[in-house]
């Protein structure tokens, strides 16, 4: 019993701070996912640890919108002659040659970046003096037509976590808890496909 209260403390002591997200579409926030051929190509990241859970989220949230027209890369290349690695910004020639190869009509490129682990996942309010750190990511998608070579849809998402208090702060010093920036990236991406997924046209 002992045990079961002390655990209870602990938690009821501690504060969760969610992050903050921001979507910005350049172009194509409207698109008709019904027709073609769809590649998703293989997510990049600058996290090692949570690049396949991106690449994950990815084709699952895009599999929803798609269905049986979205296709990975590695999928792809075991019946066609396709790179190995595709970039993620492309000209209009390389764009067409991957059309061909893979006899596609879509490519969706999208990259994740962890831009800051300042406050952790795990903080506590000293009440010494100001004090302001954050955890923040971004993710950037890029949808292109293979035939015209052009890019239909350029969107990104920003998510941070902010964890800040002052020397005001002195009866509010309990644990606080944040979203990593590497959770940051995933929900972002997972937010900003779905967006896509509630916009599309067909």
């Amino acid at each position: 019993m002992k045990k079961i209260f002390i655990i209870f403390i602990t938690v009821s002591f501690c504060s969760c701070a969610g992050g903050k997200y921001n979507y910005l579409f350049d172009t194509g926030k409207e698109l008709d996912f019904s027709q073609g051929k769809w590649i998703l190509n293989r997510t990049e990241s600058n996290s090692k640890v949570f690049d396949q859970e991106l690449n994950t989220t990815a084709y699952n949230e895009f599999k929803e919108i798609i269905g049986d027209s979205l296709f990975e890369l590695n999928t792809l290349r075991a019946n066609k002659l396709i790179s190995l690695k595709i970039g993620f910004e492309l000209n209009e020639k390389e764009l067409q040659q991957i059309g061909k190869e893979s006899e596609c009509d879509y490519l969706i490129n999208i990259r994740g970046s962890i831009v800051s682990n300042g406050a952790g996942t795990l903080s506590y309010n000293s009440g010494d003096g100001f004090y302001s750190a954050s955890n923040q990511s971004s993710v950037f998608i890029l949808i292109y037509d293979l035939k015209s070579g052009i890019i239909i849809s350029s969107s990104q998402a920003f998510g941070k976590a902010t964890e800040e208090n002052s020397h005001f702060d002195n009866e509010n010093r309990v644990p606080s808890f944040h979203s990593s920036a590497e959770t940051l990236m995933v929900k972002a991406a997972k937010n900003l496909i779905k967006k896509y997924g509630r916009n599309r046209l067909d």
